[in-house]
């Protein structure tokens, strides 16, 4: 195809005026161009404009510029600029000192042919990420000013080493704008690379990536005078493998040409006179319908949202140098007065293991000053990841500056580790300076292993003097185990040994003085949706809001104050020298070891709790208890040691409350000193808080001399409000709560009766009372069936085989014996002969399989039956009379399991203590009945009265338990069941029909217990004394309603039955299908 050009020359301007200004300029129109084009002679003659349009393309096959703007005229590049292996290529090539504009749309495509190749046969491509160099998508080079914009909305992809998307070498007096695409390939790269000053902004909306060792995303090496606005995403990594391999020996096949180390995402080495922003499209503020809320002329749906991620060791953003100071302006007024405002993502990770990683440096390595003007503000997210290596979230080094930090995002950092590395979601190093931290949102570290120590915020520099917390702080080391794990055999990480620390707050460094005030905020409707938000403490901070610090909090030797005005502080609190204070107000709730190097603190509680872990004794200068207060001590029973606050003054008003909690059991009533005072003044102590003790034991305080004293001794039985069978167990369970000190944990953290009885009942064993009945059910069921005549004849023979179904649901309620819910699922098959004398006698075969279900307990005791039961039975019928008996004999399988779940208090999703014991036994019963009913008819109506006995035995052998382990595993000696009941009942019907009939009946009866004995169970935990559970349930009655619908032919019939027997706390439901053919 030929080239086509749109000369516009002097002489032919008048005739072309009518065009307009659209044809004063030169376009690119083929798609097979192959030489270059300049703005000074674009075809040989005058300066012009130069435009390639959609369908234009220039592909140059040897080095230099493809467009050159030259002279004072503009480029635009809609269509293609393209070279294929051509090393010191460039795209666009603007010079300095002209005037103009360059603008591409289009695509900028630097490439080269060369495909990766697998070397050393191990699975992934070897050698370089591309083998040319200095390739340029667009570049301002000279000595002089460019004055322009250089705006890219289209694509710049480039593979070769020492490269750039958009490089700029000279001085731009106008704007940078890259809202496209850059993909830089190669070594040494950048996607932006700022050489040279701006005066202008700087504002990137679109796409930035860079793959190559020590390649940059976004380099500003020169000053802007103006603002640096990124609004779209910037990716580095010089890794070929971004992903972790679960297995060591994978990740030890990873060649070292795959783990090369980039240099970052965003590096500002120079002032920047307008900020640094990192935005998000705005919020939709009001109810008008402007799509453009901010006002920046970009539909707010299409603007994106700022994204730095890193592979690798360099920082994701890193503001300061090592040859030069650093200056970032404010970015703008009010909220917006910072010289870094991070409003979206910054990330850094690695995926090998020894790799530090930063989201955010502030600060170069050689201690050159780097300010940022007014402070940062982070209402993003900022977080960092590692593995086997330190990680920082937000890091500020020697000679950076920022006043204030103000958080409403989040901050954090993680590190996957068996070793002692540390995470850090905020450090402030030595030779940094930040006074104040206000964090709204959240700052959490947390260490994934036994011995790294994380660090929510360390400040070393000394410089920090104010923290407000409305959110959360916090710092985790959680123990890990996997089948990789060396330091034991098994991957079970409750056994881990953790070492490490979790530090949330470390301003230990400071000399003079730190204020950390925690308040809580009222921010409305959450969900803006009407309902009101759960307020569980009615604090007037919706639960979801609540503030929290969790994790150590290390203070220095200056006069520090932490006021803890709402929310929840746990963790170690450690006071240095000074006259320091410890206020909690406002419903705040801490739970602490406190210490204080020098005795002078000042402990005031006004509305709130504070609860102190530690076992020995305290000094504090004064303590202030007002009368909404609650003031908890620690008791180590073991150790005779308990919280003891040795105060100067205390004060103590009227309604304080005072509580306890067990490090371990105590078996002894004792008396614990709790505070004593040089000068102590207390009103009516409140002994409400006493029941915050674990309800285990019974608690009083009072006072004594300058002396407060409790006195503790076990709960009674009877103070308890306990049945008979839970009284009889008591003893037992609390001697085998001191082989288990997990289970024993979970009773000292109850303090309420009903949290008490929710563990102690799965203490319990099952009395086996809905299996005996499920039993009885079952065998009248069996017993009911042999009465019924095969047809509605009188004549005898021939025989007959039947099967029914057994089903039977009891539900026993909670009282005196434990309560349960038991089904029955099974089937019973008979074979019958009748006789000519008029009787019959036959075999009956059952197949039951029994689930009882103990709901006494939280979890309850499972226990089932596999039962095959044999018997005989003979029937009779004289006119409307009817006669049966039989009798039989069973033997069962019988598998329990019984569970031990405790509530979750430390809320990490699991509960606090559990355990699970098994255990497998045998059974047998033997049966018999005998029944009479008489049948009247009148008409297709018939009556008929019925009675019968039921005698049931059953025994079981012992149970012994393993699996619970000491403490839980019960053994529970042989017992046995017998019952004599008597059932009289009257049914009414109907029949229709006669060679094919149907009949429907009514039942309603009572049945009634006439000799028996329930068998206690005598049980023990191992090692332990025996106790008893007896139950009430020897003789009772019950009333019975039930129906049938019974349908047949000379030959066979079918019936559908049902019913309900309902007695004192158990009812039984039971509905059966059964089936008779005769031959």
């Amino acid at each position: 195809m030929s080239h086509k050009f749109l000369i516009v020359t002097a002489a032919a301007a008048p005739m072309l005026l009518a065009a307009g200004d659209a044809l004063a300029e030169v376009q690119v129109t083929s798609s097979s161009r192959t030489t270059a084009i300049t703005t000074a002679s674009p075809n040989g003659g005058a300066a012009d404009d130069v435009k390639v349009t959609e369908d234009g393309v220039i592909t140059l096959s040897t080095s230099g510029p493809i467009v050159t703007l030259d002279s004072d005229n503009t480029v635009t590049i809609n269509g293609g600029l393209a070279s294929v292996g051509v090393d010191d290529s460039v795209g666009v090539l603007v010079i300095g000192g002209k005037t103009g504009s360059v603008t591409s749309d289009g695509s900028i495509s630097l490439t080269e042919d060369y495909d990766y190749e697998d070397s050393d046969d191990d699975g992934d491509y070897d050698g370089l990420f591309a083998k040319g160099y200095r390739r340029y998508g667009i570049r301002l080079t000279g000595s002089n000013a460019f004055t322009g914009t250089i705006t890219n909305s289209g694509s710049i992809t480039i593979e070769g080493m020492d490269s750039a998307g958009i490089s700029l070498e000279a001085h731009l007096v106008g704007n940078l704008v890259h809202s496209g695409s850059i993909s830089v390939t190669g070594d040494r790269g950048y996607g932006i690379r700022i050489a040279a000053p701006v005066t202008g902004n700087v504002t990137l909306e679109g796409s930035t990536s860079v793959l190559g060792e020590g390649s940059v995303g976004v380099a500003v090496d020169s000053a802007i005078d103006g603002a640096f606005v990124l609004q779209g995403s910037v990716s580095s990594t010089g890794y070929r493998i971004t992903s972790r391999y679960s297995d060591p020996d994978d990740r030890a096949l990873i060649d070292a040409d795959d783990m090369l180390e980039g240099g970052g995402g965003v590096n500002i080495t120079a002032n920047v006179s307008g900020g640094v922003l990192l935005d998000v499209p705005p919020t939709d503020t009001n109810d008008d319908t402007s799509d453009d809320e901010d006002g920046d002329g970009v539909t707010d749906s299409s603007e994106g949202s700022a994204s730095i991620s890193v592979y690798g060791g360099a920082p994701a953003l890193k503001v300061g140098s090592d040859s030069n100071t650093v200056t970032l302006g404010a970015v703008g007024t009010g909220d917006d007065a910072y010289g870094l405002i991070i409003k979206g993502a910054v990330s850094a990770s690695s995926p090998y293991d020894g790799v530090e990683t930063t989201a955010v440096q502030i600060g170069g390595d050689a201690d050159y000053q780097t300010l940022i003007t007014g402070g940062i503000r982070i209402t993003g997210t900022v977080s960092a990841s590692g593995y086997e290596a330190q990680t920082n979230g937000l890091h500020l080094k020697s000679g950076a500056i920022a006043d204030t930090i103000w958080n409403a995002g989040t901050i954090s950092a993680y590190t996957t580790s068996e070793g002692d590395f540390s995470t850090r979601a905020l450090v402030i190093d030595s030779g940094a300076q930040v006074s104040t931290l206000n964090n709204d949102g959240v700052i959490t570290a947390s260490v994934l292993g036994e011995k790294g120590t994380s660090y929510a915020i360390l400040d070393n520099s000394g410089t920090l003097s104010t923290i407000n917390n409305t959110r959360t702080i916090a710092a985790y080391v959680t123990a890990t185990d996997d089948d990789y794990d060396t330091d034991d055999d098994n991957d079970d990480a409750s056994d881990e040994t953790v070492t490490g620390k979790a530090i949330a707050i470390d301003v230990s460094k400071n000399t003079t003085g730190v204020t950390i005030t925690q308040t809580g905020v009222d921010d409305g409707d959450d969900g803006d949706d009407d309902v009101d938000d759960t307020d569980t403490d009615g604090d007037g901070v919706d639960d979801a809001d609540e503030p929290a610090i969790l994790g150590k909090i290390l203070l220095g030797s200056g006069d520090d104050q932490l006021n803890i005005l709402n929310g929840t502080v746990i963790g170690e609190i450690s006071f240095g020298n000074g006259a320091d204070s410890l206020t909690i107000d406002g419903g705040g709730y801490v739970l602490t070891t406190l210490s204080d190097s020098d005795g002078r603190l000042d402990i005031s509680i006004g509305s709130g709790t504070l609860g102190l872990l530690n076992t020995e004794d305290l000094k504090v200068s004064n303590l202030t208890l007002g009368a909404d207060s609650k003031l908890i001590f620690s008791v180590d029973p073991a150790a005779g040691t308990a919280t003891r606050l040795v105060a100067d003054t205390a004060t103590i008003a009227s309604g304080a409350n005072l509580g306890l909690v067990f490090n371990n059991l105590l078996t002894t009533a004792s008396t614990f000193e709790v505070i004593t005072a040089g000068t102590l003044t207390a009103g009516d102590i409140s002994q409400d808080l006493l029941g915050d003790a674990p309800y285990l034991y019974v608690a009083k305080a009072y006072q004594s001399g300058n002396s407060i004293d409790i006195d503790v001794r076990r709960r009674t039985a009877s103070e308890a409000g306990m049945t008979r069978n839970q009284a009889s167990a008591y003893d037992a369970v609390f001697t085998a709560l001191s082989k288990n000190d997990d289970i024993a944990s979970a009773f000292l953290n109850q303090n309420t009766k009903d949290g008490f009885y929710n563990l102690y009942n799965q203490m319990l064993p099952d009395q086996g009372l809905g299996m005996f009945s499920a039993l009885q059910a079952v065998n009248q069921q069996i017993s009911a069936a042999t009465m019924i005549r095969p047809d509605l004849d009188d004549r005898y023979g021939p025989d007959s085989v039947w099967v029914q179904q057994i089903s039977t649901l009891i539900r026993r309620e909670d009282g005196e014996d434990q309560g349960s819910e038991t089904q029955a699922l099974g089937f019973v098959a008979g074979y019958e002969a009748m006789g000519d004398a008029g009787g019959a006698l036959g075999v009956t075969l059952a197949a039951v399989s029994i689930e009882e279900h103990d709901t006494t307990a939280k979890v309850g005791e499972h226990t089932t039956n596999a039962l095959i039961q044999a018997g005989v039975y003979w029937r009779r019928s004289i006119g409307g009379w009817r006669f049966n008996l039989g009798g039989g004999a069973g033997y069962g399988w019988l598998t329990g399991d019984r569970s031990f779940y405790s509530e979750d208090v430390d809320a990490d999703g699991e509960a606090d203590a559990s355990a699970t014991s098994v255990a497998h036994w045998n059974g047998a019963t033997a049966n018999a009945f005998a029944g009479m009913a008489y049948e009247q008819t009148v008409g297709r109506y018939f009556i008929r009265p019925e009675a019968r006995l039921d005698y049931l035995y059953f025994t079981e052998g012992k149970r012994s338990e393993t699996g619970g382990g000491d403490g839980f595993d019960l053994i529970r000696d042989a017992r046995s069941f017998s019952n004599l009941s008597g059932d009289a009942g009257i049914v009414f019907g109907a029949q229709f029909g006669k060679t094919v009939w149907w009949r429907p009946e009514i039942r309603v009866g009572y049945r009634q217990t006439l000799a028996g004995d329930i068998g206690d169970t005598v049980a023990r935990f191992r090692g332990g004394e025996s106790f008893t559970l007896t139950s009430t349930a020897d003789k009772q009655g019950a009333a019975t309603l039930g129906f049938a619908i019974r349908a047949g032919s000379t030959m066979s019939y079918v019936a559908l039955e049902g019913g309900a027997e309902a007695a004192k706390k158990q009812n039984r439901y039971y509905l059966r299908f059964s089936g008779r053919a005769m031959f």
